[in-house]
């Protein structure tokens, strides 16, 4: 008795076959994905590959991203998360320049302290939010480890967490006195390819057009001013930059944040503010 033949599918079906397979697989493989990271897991090759910072320098915490940080709730002493008023009056005082070394009556600052509204009668009121801390007050760190060898001592950050490190979040700076121009020096890794910086006036978010960002060339690469970058390694680090950005607002700034959550989570440092009225 002669056995029958198998006979095999034709190769269009097997690879429909062998496609679905591939498919099954790949959204298995996403969705294990997603729920790693929404679990606030981090692959190694999401991380920076910085060497641990000196001891001057703490590290950043590592916080899973978020697209917008919640509103602050107002009352118990802390601002609400919403830029001033739209009709109130516009910045009539005198120009300012906060450099974070000192507090306004001339006393030094303490350095890697939580400040708020230190500098309120210069125009200045800051605060921090994050979805992974409690706190709610930057701090003014000694940032030598951050910033470059000819730079000052004292900067406005990140809250620090102790032993972890610095917190992840926003950075805001408010301005009372609404002035028609701050500018300041931002501080950062240069892997970051563009620091968020967010503006508002009137009540209104700003469009990028109100603002711009240069290289601070106090900090230029071997202090050569014509080099047209600022960036330097911090005790050995990798690089970080230096920019100058100016904010400009015919109807005066009411708040600029400072986004740090990325991905990747990074550090950000303020120093030289003015404040133009």
């Amino acid at each position: 008795m002669t056995k029958a033949r198998t006979r095999r599918p034709p190769f269009a079906l097997r690879a429909l076959r062998g496609l679905a397979a591939l498919t099954v697989a790949g959204l298995a493989g996403v969705a294990a994905w997603t729920g790693l990271r929404s679990a606030g897991f981090r692959f190694r090759w999401d991380l920076d590959s910085t060497p641990p910072p000196p001891a001057e320098a703490p590290a950043l915490r590592e916080a899973p991203p978020a697209s917008a940080p919640p509103a602050a709730a107002p009352g118990d002493g802390e601002e609400a998360d919403t830029p001033l008023d739209a009709h109130d009056p516009l910045a009539g005082g005198r120009h300012e320049r906060i450099e974070f070394e000192a507090y306004p009556d001339g006393r030094p600052v303490v350095s890697n302290s939580a400040v708020a509204e230190e500098w309120r009668e210069q125009g200045l009121v800051v605060s921090f939010e994050s979805y992974t801390a409690d706190a709610t007050r930057p701090h003014v760190l000694d940032a030598r480890g951050y910033l470059p060898a000819n730079a000052s001592v004292h900067a406005l950050s990140f809250p620090l967490a102790g032993e972890q490190g610095l917190e992840v979040g926003v950075l805001h700076l408010d301005f009372p006195g609404r002035p028609r121009s701050v500018t300041f020096t931002l501080f950062g890794p240069d892997l970051i390819e563009d620091f968020e910086v967010i503006a508002w006036s009137a009540g209104e978010r700003m469009s990028a057009s109100t603002r711009t960002h240069a290289p601070d060339m106090r900090y230029a690469s071997g202090g050569d001013s014509g080099s047209g970058t600022a960036t330097y390694s911090p005790g050995g680090r990798s690089l970080f930059r230096a920019e100058r950005v100016r904010i400009e607002a015919p109807l005066g700034v009411d708040r600029i944040s400072l986004d740090g959550w990325g991905p990747p989570g990074h550090v950000l440092l303020v120093d030289h503010l003015e404040i133009d009225p």
